[in-house]
């Protein structure tokens, strides 16, 4: 059987140690602060600098960074990688890894996953979870395309200087489609924020799991709120909890909270 390497990159949002763990390889998302580099893993200083006005940008990692970690796992006894990145509609990170899989010294199957943030991170899960239980490449890369299809998400988000992720209001409440983050309501208050949101996860039918994540320490208790809202209904099977950190942060601005959510299976 052949030894396959999962590989992603940093705005998956693995909890430190998480994707070791997992046996997977995280290529970092490059991020700077006021044009100087951010190194620290440190959400809580990252985020009290962009309240202070720092202006946050990120790079996608460079094909020589994809082919160093191809290479790494090849020399660690991979037959083969399946590289699964964020929705290609948002940035070119799969064209990235698309130009270092031609140079790979082993077979890279390189996926779309047609989401972001934590919802990347959870088809990556998906997808080591079926490589652990014996699933080829190709099986293991369409489970992590189905997942990307069938995952919904909704956040505020205030405007980030620098960031991608454009809000008109303090507590603008967005949802992610189609590579689009589309405007859903523009609230008063994060509590009527919170409320609108729990009603849309909500508002589906069936078992559902659902994530809540927070970027700042400052909207924890908000995330805490939402948690508690969406756990009140017994069609909500699981809930994780995550921390939107700088490389998705940088985009989305400290104010930033919401959740996932998606059919239990």
């Amino acid at each position: 059987m052949n030894h396959i390497a999962i590989c992603t990159d940093s705005t998956a949002l693995f909890a430190s140690g998480t994707a070791e763990l997992m046996g997977v390889t995280s290529v970092p998302i490059s991020i700077a602060l006021d044009g100087e580099a951010y190194d620290s893993n440190d959400p809580d200083d990252f985020y009290a600098r962009m309240a202070a006005g720092a202006r946050a940008t990120t790079s996608m990692p460079s094909p020589g960074d994809f082919l160093d970690a191809y290479r790494s796992v090849a020399a660690a006894g991979a037959d083969e990688v399946l590289s699964i990145h964020l929705d290609a509609r948002v940035s070119a990170t799969v064209a990235s890894a698309e130009l270092a899989a031609r140079d790979s010294p082993v077979p890279v199957t390189v996926v779309d996953s047609g989401t972001v943030s934590f919802g990347l991170g959870a088809c990556v899960s998906a997808a080591a979870g079926a490589v652990s239980s014996g699933a080829s490449t190709r099986e293991a890369a369409l489970r992590a395309q189905q997942l990307g299809r069938t995952l919904r998400s909704i956040f505020v988000a205030s405007s980030a200087p620098g960031g991608r992720v454009s809000a008109n209001a303090r507590w603008a409440v967005l949802s992610f489609s189609d590579g689009l983050a589309a405007p859903e309501a523009a609230c008063d208050s994060a509590t009527e924020a919170t409320e609108l949101m729990a009603v849309r996860v909500l508002s589906g039918s069936g078992p559902r799991r659902a994530a809540v994540g927070h970027a700042s320490a400052v909207v924890a208790p908000w995330g805490d709120a939402l948690a508690e809202l969406l756990a009140s209904d017994p069609e909500i099977v699981r809930i994780e909890r995550y921390r939107v950190t700088a490389p998705v942060g940088a985009h989305t601005g400290p104010l930033c909270f919401g959740a996932f959510w998606w059919p239990s299976s």
